[in-house]
């Protein structure tokens, strides 16, 4: 399975890819019947379907639905997130495979709680899938991280490939030099992330961390986020490229919460020792 991806802001133009498979004018798209449809719609979510008079279904109500959305947040640009997933020729995943699929990108991506629907084309000789969401909430929020996108989608389709019982599918598309350039750069990545997560219980500040990580050969820097440079070869790493985890909101909620569940521990023995029975002389 190969996965891409692509950011915009045009939802319209994007459904009607995903349904019709083909980017039309308003007077071509007034000229569509029944035998123009190509995507078959498996998996939505917060999102409703309206039907027109011949059955297809209308994907001016879909954009609408999710501009309105995007009239909470004005401010994110490229709020429309396409996905896709290319299965090898021959291979043809159940309904029920690519649904399974698609809640874990859901939940993977920080797309749980937000408008989503897949669309499956059968039009090529590997079968493929197109997943249209919108990464505002209907809070507002922006809850879909963009960062390191590439290395995020690899990762991903190896996980549900070996959980799905899929076949593993090498990124034949990448050259020598490309495919050793992102392993590089996941390999970084892993390496950071492990030192954080050796590091993270035995601190009790950020400022702490800082400290530990500068001693592996990493400086810290904080402002509105928290990234880290190699000082051996100046590779720098965004905390929000390693993971939603490990953004600095995120970092010291982790820390703050690693302290009380100590100083409840801590509580709780000093508890048990003053209900320790004295020895009694005489």
């Amino acid at each position: 399975m190969i996965g891409n991806v692509n950011l915009g802001n045009y939802p319209k133009e994007l459904l009607y890819y995903c349904y019709y498979d083909k980017l039309l004018t308003p007077e071509q798209r007034k000229q569509l019947g029944p035998e123009d449809v190509r995507g078959e719609i498996l998996y939505i979510q917060n999102l409703s379907l309206e039907k027109l008079p011949d059955g297809r279904y209308n994907m001016d109500s879909l954009t609408r639905q999710f501009l309105g959305n995007w009239d909470k947040n004005r401010k994110l640009n490229k709020f429309v997130w396409h996905q896709s997933f290319s299965f090898p020729p021959g291979e043809k995943p159940t309904v029920e495979q690519i649904r399974e699929l698609a809640t874990a990108f859901a939940k993977d991506f920080g797309f749980e709680n937000n408008q989503l629907i897949v669309f499956r084309h059968l039009d090529k000789p590997h079968e493929h899938i197109h997943v249209a969401a919108n990464r505002i909430n209907y809070n507002g929020k922006n809850t879909a991280d963009h960062f390191n996108n590439y290395a995020r989608t690899g990762k991903f389709c190896r996980k549900m490939e070996l959980k799905l019982g899929l076949q593993i599918t090498p990124e034949m598309y990448l050259t020598d030099p490309e495919r050793k350039e992102q392993h590089r750069a996941n390999k970084a990545i892993q390496t950071l992330k492990d030192l954080i997560d050796q590091r993270l219980p035995i601190v009790s500040s950020l400022q702490e961390l800082k400290e530990k990580l500068n001693e592996q050969g990493y400086k810290t820097y904080l402002g509105r986020g928290i990234a880290f440079v190699n000082t051996k070869n100046g590779t720098k790493i965004k905390g929000s490229e390693i993971g939603r985890a490990y953004s600095m909101v995120h970092l010291e909620k982790r820390i703050g919460q690693q302290m009380e569940v100590g100083m409840k521990q801590t509580s709780g023995e000093e508890a048990k020792r003053e209900k320790k029975p004295g020895l009694k002389f005489g």
